[in-house]
C-alpha cells in the first residue's frame, strides 16, 4: 500500500460516524474485528488487501485497540471468509462474501436505512447531512434539479478526495450572485464539477450515488431542514442492478450536460 492510500485509509477510519465506532468497539472477537475492518476498508476506501498490521492501525484510528499478532492468529482460522496472499514477508487479507455476511448485521450495514430530517431545524439537518455525506467515498454522482449557494455548502461536506459529479438543471437564485461562490468553490474543490442537463424535464429525482450505496433524498441538498424530509440509503449488495442502472442513466445525461 502506498503512502497516500495508507493516509486515506487511516483518515477514513478516524472519520467513521460515532454509531459505527461504537458498534466496532462492541465486537469482542479479534476475528470479527478483522473482518469488519476489511469490509470497511473495501467499502469506504476501496482498499482490497490489508496486512494484520494495517488492520490494527486502522482500527486504532476508530478507537479500538487490537494487536497485529491477535489479528494474525484470528484471520489464520478464518477459512473461506477471507482470501490470502503473500506480500514479501507479510501476508495480507481480502474479505470474501461469507466474511461480509458475518459482520454486516453487527455493524448495522447491508440493509436499507432511513434517516428522518425534521422541518424548520436547518442546523440539525445540516449536521445530520454532514454525517451522511462525510462517510461516503469514491466517485460521487449527485442528481438534484435545483442548485444554489447552499448546494455548495452541502458539497463541501463530502470528503475532499472524492470525485464529485453534480448534475442539475436550474437555479432559483440570481445567477450573477452565484458566480463568486462558484469560483471560490472550484478553486478549493477541483475534484468537484457541476453541470446542467440539456433536458431539465428529465431531472425529477434527487439522489446521491456512491460506489457502495444509493441515497434517495426527499428534498434538494440546499433545502434540507426547511421542510421535513427523509434520506433513504440502499446498499449496493441489496440492489446491485438498480445502482448500475442509475449510474448508466446518470452518465448518459452527464456526457451531454454543460458545465455550470
Amino acid at each position: 500500500m502506498n503512502a497516500n492510500t495508507r493516509k486515506r485509509l487511516l483518515s477514513d477510519f478516524e472519520s467513521l460516524d460515532d454509531g459505527l465506532k461504537v458498534a466496532i468497539a462492541g465486537i469482542d472477537s479479534p476475528l470479527k474485528l478483522g473482518l469488519a475492518a476489511l469490509m470497511l476498508a473495501k467499502d469506504r476506501t476501496n482498499v482490497q488487501w490489508l496486512t494484520s498490521a494495517e488492520i490494527s492501525k486502522a482500527l486504532e484510528r476508530a478507537g479500538v485497540a487490537v494487536t497485529p499478532d491477535r489479528l494474525e492468529k484470528a484471520l489464520a482460522r478464518a477459512n473461506d471468509r477471507v482470501s490470502r496472499r503473500r506480500d514479501g514477508d507479510e501476508g495480507s487479507y481480502s474479505l470474501m462474501t461469507k466474511g461480509r455476511m458475518e459482520v454486516e448485521s453487527i455493524l448495522g450495514v447491508g440493509k436499507i436505512s432511513v434517516s428522518y430530517v425534521e422541518g424548520d431545524k436547518p442546523r440539525t439537518a445540516r449536521r445530520e447531512l454532514r454525517e451522511i455525506l462525510g462517510g461516503i467515498r469514491g466517485v460521487i454522482r449527485i442528481c438534484d434539479p435545483y442548485y444554489g449557494i447552499r448546494t455548495l455548502d452541502a458539497l463541501e461536506m463530502l470528503h475532499e478526495d472524492c470525485e464529485v459529479r453534480f448534475l442539475t438543471a436550474r437555479t432559483t437564485e440570481n445567477p450573477a450572485r452565484l458566480q463568486g461562490p462558484l469560483k471560490d468553490f472550484r478553486q478549493e474543490r477541483p475534484k468537484a464539477e457541476l453541470r446542467t442537463c440539456d433536458d431539465p424535464a428529465a431531472l425529477h429525482d434527487r439522489y446521491v450515488l456512491s460506489d457502495s450505496a444509493l441515497l434517495l433524498i426527499g428534498h434538494g441538498l440546499k433545502d434540507l431542514g426547511g421542510k421535513e424530509s427523509f434520506v433513504v440509503t440502499i446498499p449496493r449488495d441489496l440492489a446491485p442492478d438498480l445502482l448500475d442502472d442509475v449510474r448508466e442513466a446518470f452518465d448518459r445525461r452527464w456526457s451531454k450536460a454543460n458545465p455550470v
